[in-house]
């Protein structure tokens, strides 16, 4: 397996790799990849006069959300689109400030009212790792509570104005967490399950202390975290199969390893993932991230021919990275990925035959899609 055989199968352009690398590099390296940026996108010519967030309007979404942060490693440069970046910090910064709040008034309550909490993804990343709030964009809070307290986390978060969707309240048998919604548009995402290979009934493992430690989130209320090897895994899995197409887990990954404190165990994650059937997906990344991104500092096994199902979660990782813009094919994609989920991960963990499991998803997808088209 070479370098650029595992660029493909991640799908990462070219483009988007100079982007990181100025986001993540020393800010002495980073300058040299940002001007190919510059340069890639017509950009380079840009004055500081004219220099202002609308100058990336062409940029698609993934490489804005890396924006931030290189303002942050080249904030001293003298580059002529600091103003630019400046702008980009500043708005992600404004924009997590508010989810903040409401993940403290959460954490706060859920604490008051004896409900085990952990924060996922976005503010332990912020707060943990980033020690920033404005280089990492957000889009929701991301609560993990244990399967038991479920109900109760429903109606503590209705008393902030966080409502489930509809669709994905129904369908939350079939599903590891759902979009809570308040009338100004802050997003809760309630999990629990951690992950999206976890059957609904699973117990929630990850408050053990083998998986997590504790957040102080504000001088008196603390939340749980995953800890350093499976905030790692979190990261690489959740960015690279849960069926969205991203680039902001490189990001998030790096930084987990180059963290001054970094206490994780990549041979433990190894075989946590040998064990859900992710070990493909697992090792691809890591040999990605060593040989991309200068992490060289831990063993990675990149030997994919043991793998069992080797076809299965190629094929599964694949899917996970398409995501085409015509309803019909996300529609027909989903049910193929959704067919090689239950042979990896559901198979011995249902009682229903794949025909009735991939039915249920199914109905449920259309539903999805039917709301989409009707919001849109």
């Amino acid at each position: 397996m070479t370098l650029e055989e595992v660029k493909k199968i991640i799908g990462i352009r070219q483009d988007q790799i100079w982007l990181l690398k100025a986001a993540l590099f020393a800010p002495e390296q980073a300058i040299t990849y940002w001007e190919r940026w510059k340069k890639y996108q017509n950009l380079n010519h840009i004055t500081k006069e004219d220099a202002n967030y609308s100058i990336f309007s062409g940029v698609d979404t993934e490489s804005l959300r890396v924006l931030p942060l290189i303002y942050r490693n080249l904030e001293h440069s003298g580059d002529s689109l600091l103003p630019a970046l400046r702008d980009a910090y500043r708005n992600t910064w404004m924009a997590n400030q508010k989810l903040l709040y409401r993940a403290q008034e959460i954490v706060r309550a859920c604490n008051e009212a004896g409900i085990p909490n952990m924060l996922l993804k976005g503010i332990p990343m912020s707060l943990h790792y980033y020690k920033d709030m404005g280089v990492r964009p957000m889009g929701d809070v991301d609560l993990l509570v244990p399967l038991e307290y479920l109900e109760s986390a429903v109606s503590l978060l209705a008393s902030y104005g966080n409502i489930p969707d509809a669709v994905e309240d129904k369908y939350r048998h079939l599903i590891h967490a759902m979009h809570c919604f308040d009338e100004g548009g802050v997003d809760v995402d309630l999990h629990w399950q951690a992950f999206f290979f976890q059957e609904h009934q699973q117990s929630n493992w990850v408050f053990e202390k083998k998986y997590s430690e504790k957040l102080q989130l504000d001088p008196e209320n603390a939340t749980y975290i995953l800890n350093d090897s499976y905030q790692l895994f979190h990261t690489i899995i959740h960015g690279t199969l849960e069926g969205q197409p991203t680039i902001r887990w490189i990001l998030d990954a790096v930084k987990i390893c180059k963290s001054p404190s970094f206490n994780g165990d990549i041979n433990q994650i190894t075989e946590f993932a040998a064990v859900n059937h992710l070990d493909y997906a697992l090792k691809v990344c890591l040999f990605y991230l060593k040989n991309e991104f200068q992490l060289s500092d831990f063993p990675v096994n990149t030997d994919a021919n043991s793998i069992k199902e080797i076809n299965l979660q190629k094929k599964f990782f694949r899917l996970s990275g398409e995501h085409p813009s015509n309803s019909m094919k996300r529609t027909v994609r989903m049910f193929v990925r959704q067919g090689i989920a239950y042979d990896l991960f559901y198979k011995g963990l249902t009682k229903k035959t794949k025909f009735v499991w991939l039915f249920e998803r199914l109905k449920f997808r259309l539903q999805q899609e039917k709301k989409r088209l009707i919001n849109q």
